[in-house]
């Protein structure tokens, strides 16, 4: 009898040993989609082991953009914000202003030796800027220029490209009419003057800029000065 019950004791022994083997190595159960980890050793072969525990949902989403495929099925591409586009290069500074000339007329030249009174230096508005017809051409001191009465204002500044200088309003010219102007040539009473005058005079309309802008090219000092006459 006592035999008996040690055989079954040993027997019932090595069932529970079994079982426990069983269980200790037997991959992880799944319990509503989730793997339950057993405890032990890892399962080798590749197998990995899946948490439990709930995972936050993230509180971060990525725009997806519907695009088409090559086989005209639609495809989801995550949106990724662009660079911003590149600043254009910085404009280059101007080298110098360009004359553009809004008006034309007849151009016609003067001095003290064909004045009125001749060999002098009177204009009609020596209150302008200069006593008597002067200037260097510059744009802070532009040369005497006489028109018709009333065509322009007393102080009107202009610019004529074909001398390179810039004229003031300063005295009346009886001869002229409209748009006509006559630059004053310079202070000298030699006939060398009346001859520069005339090379310089040009027939029909010749361009000029009323109220230009300060910078253009100027070619400072009288027409005629020294004997020599300008030539551009």
């Amino acid at each position: 009898m006592r035999t008996r019950i040690v055989v079954v004791a040993a027997a019932v022994a090595a069932l529970l040993v079994v079982g426990v083997a069983v269980y200790l190595f037997s991959p992880p159960r799944q319990v509503a989609g989730t793997s339950i980890p057993v405890a032990g050793p890892p399962i080798v072969g590749g197998a990995t082991y899946v948490s439990t525990s709930p995972t936050a949902p993230s509180s971060t989403s990525v725009a997806a953009t519907a695009t088409s495929g090559p086989s005209g099925k639609p495809s989801s591409t995550a949106g990724i914000a662009q660079p911003p586009p590149a600043a254009p290069p910085p404009a280059a500074p101007p080298t110098s202003q360009q004359s553009s000339p809004n008006a034309s007329g007849q151009i016609t030249f003067y001095g003290a030796a064909d004045n009125d009174p001749p060999g002098s230096r009177d204009i009609a508005y020596p209150g302008v800027l200069h006593g008597q017809a002067g200037g260097t051409g510059t744009f802070e001191d532009p040369i005497t220029f006489a028109a018709q009465d009333g065509r322009f204002a007393p102080g009107t500044k202009i610019y004529v490209p074909d001398v390179r200088r810039y004229f003031i309003l300063e005295d009346s010219c009886a001869s002229c009419s409209g748009s006509h102007i006559d630059l004053w040539t310079g202070s000298a009473n030699d006939r060398g003057i009346v001859r520069c005058e005339d090379s310089l005079t040009r027939n029909g309309s010749r361009p000029y800029q009323l109220n230009p802008p300060a910078g253009l090219a100027v070619s400072p000092g009288d027409l005629y000065q020294n004997g020599h006459c300008f030539r551009g």
